[in-house]
């Protein structure tokens, strides 16, 4: 029977992966060489440019991932859900739910920094590209909502929309080193805030109930 090779490709490549999403998770694009990434999963550089042409490439790599968590938790959510005030609490619920997946328990500030420049063009596409589609996720859900008369947001709802996009990327940041509980709490004083704003006749979200007087 033939052995097995020390290292299994997939092994490998998924070793690079994680190590990679985690440094550029923390330290941005500029902050990350392929050293560094060399160093800690214990490969050569060689061995890292077998498997990705370059930094750039493994970088992407590691984006669409993140990008692949903001779907899976958040927006495939909310573009299923017909009910456009239960679509906007698909949201909260996703952010939730992704603020405990421990591949981001480390945080993902980083993958926001990347800095603008010719060799860079491709990594802000594709983060541009992901928040044009997020935004119309979201943008989506609201105008469900004036149309089923659920909220009341005159000529807002495209700012509205971007808004909730900013936030949605905002609250991921510092939100990760809280407990659980205190997760749930600043994500209902935020649902119920949005609720008492532009429900029409939507009632607040009973999922984020506000705490007994």
């Amino acid at each position: 029977m033939p052995r097995k090779p020390a290292h299994h490709p997939i092994d490998t490549v998924k070793a690079i992966q994680d190590c990679a999403f985690e440094l550029f998770a923390r330290y941005g694009y500029d902050g990350v060489s392929i050293g560094d990434i060399a160093g800690i999963t214990g490969l050569s550089k060689g061995a890292l440019y077998w498997h990705y042409a370059g930094k750039e490439a493994l970088y992407l790599d590691c984006l669409r991932r993140l990008h692949e968590l903001f779907d899976h938790y958040i927006f495939e959510p909310m573009a299923a859900e017909t009910d456009g005030s239960r679509a906007v609490l698909a949201l909260f619920q996703g952010l939730e739910r992704l603020l405990g997946d421990p591949r981001v328990v480390n945080g993902v500030a980083g993958y926001w920094l990347v800095t603008s420049g010719p060799e860079t063009s491709v990594l802000s596409d594709a983060q541009r590209a992901f928040e044009q589609r997020s935004w119309k996720v979201i943008e989506s859900a609201l105008r469900r909502g004036v149309d089923q008369g659920q909220f009341d947001l005159a000529g807002d709802l495209e700012a509205f929309a971007r808004a909730v996009m900013s936030l949605g990327e905002a609250v991921i940041l510092p939100l990760r080193h809280q407990t659980p509980d205190e997760v749930r709490q600043v994500l209902g004083v935020l649902a119920r805030t949005l609720f008492r704003a532009y429900a029409k006749k939507a009632p607040l979200p009973q999922l984020y109930p506000p705490p007994p007087p």
